[in-house]
């Protein structure tokens, strides 16, 4: 239910204010273009393979991350594998944050890359080929959301000895790898008021830098207010970030507060970190 109701939102926004939008939409082919982009040229029996889904977007729109805020929906990708292969999660970049008309939305402009692991069949014989197929499936929105979809395959040749990465494709590889948010080597905390998350980040997760520029992406969709985004106070200890709670926060706080922590500094060089944030008191750890 809180999908229709996120894609209904923005719908409805945007068919109000351009009404002539909502009676003949844009095709949306011409919103999204979508391939599927191999790390290695080849697959080997019992290893693993980085696929790509790579979607250009069309200047003006935008597609949605894992949790795409007050409105919209992730895109998601259906996999149509050989026996004994399998896929794992999508791995999502850093995504931007959108702010329009008091909505809250995080999501992908101009391009976004969405690497998944596959695992390779241990029994697959050397000498074939293996056909690997996808149906990816987006939300595409800029004044109006238009949904989007295509049918996807890449048909890799089998070899005995482990795949090497493809040269055609190292660049974009690293590139995209190099955007996804690292494990934090350090222990954040949270504390729960009645209207806002405390989130409390320690000073060795600064390195040194001084007043760096915060976000925070939650995984959890219902948790805080998309809108209102974070406000920062610097601490002796580290950095004390103000969310606040979305309107209907259930009075019960989470477990953990997990997302992606980007910590930006003054000279520009940017940091993302995945945390699972444990309740605590007024003290960051070290």
């Amino acid at each position: 239910m809180a999908i229709f109701l996120r894609l209904g939102v923005a719908v409805i926004i945007a068919a109000v204010a351009f009404p002539c939008w909502a009676s003949v939409p844009p095709n949306p082919k011409d919103l999204v273009t979508a391939e599927l982009v191999a790390q290695t040229a080849s697959v080997a029996p019992g290893t693993n393979l980085w696929v790509d889904l790579h979607l250009r977007i069309k200047p003006g729109w935008h597609v949605y991350w894992r949790n795409p805020g007050d409105s919209g929906l992730p895109t998601t990708i259906d996999w149509h594998l050989p026996t004994g292969f399998s896929a794992g999660a999508i791995q999502w970049p850093v995504p931007e944050h959108f702010l329009e008309k008091g909505i809250g939305n995080y999501g992908y402009v101009g391009s976004a890359d969405l690497l998944v692991p596959l695992t390779v069949a241990k029994q697959i014989v050397p000498g074939g080929f293996a056909a690997l197929a996808a149906e990816a499936s987006w939300l595409a929105c800029a004044d109006i959301c238009i949904p989007g979809s295509a049918k996807l395959s890449l048909t890799m040749p089998v070899t005995a000895a482990p795949a090497i990465p493809d040269p055609a494709t190292a660049a974009l590889f690293a590139t995209v790898h190099g955007e996804l948010p690292l494990p934090a080597p350090f222990e954040p905390r949270f504390v729960a008021g009645s209207d806002e998350y405390r989130l409390l980040v320690p000073a060795s997760a600064l390195a040194g830098e001084r007043n760096p520029t915060v976000a925070f992406f939650p995984y959890d969709g219902s948790l805080i207010d998309h809108a209102a985004g974070a406000r920062v106070r610097q601490r002796t200890d580290g950095l004390e970030i103000m969310l606040t709670k979305a309107a209907a926060t259930a009075r019960t706080a989470p477990t953990t507060l997990d997302g992606v922590l980007v910590l930006r500094g003054q000279d520009g060089r940017t940091r993302a970190f995945e945390i699972a944030a444990k309740e605590g008191h007024g003290t960051a750890n070290r």
